[in-house]
């Protein structure tokens, strides 16, 4: 997939009847599609952030202290 230098995103569906559901769907909400675009994306992009957050955090959380293997008398 090819990612140019414009600020365009271009899909195409296979499906051309979700294509209409869509349109449909966000004709009654009131929203375009670019609205909704970037609306979904932003939240698809923060909540994999917020996850990898959570992942390292773990890792630091489950990293040994210093006096690991030292034994009661150190």
């Amino acid at each position: 997939m090819a990612i140019g230098q414009s600020r365009r995103i271009v899909i195409d569906l296979d499906d051309v009847e979700l294509k209409r559901s869509l349109y449909s769907a966000l004709a009654q909400d009131g929203r375009s599609l670019k609205e909704w675009f970037v609306d979904a994306a932003s939240r698809y992009v923060n909540t994999r952030a917020q996850v990898r957050q959570l992942d390292f955090g773990a890792l630091r959380i489950a990293q040994p202290s210093t006096d690991y293997g030292k034994g009661k008398s150190g």
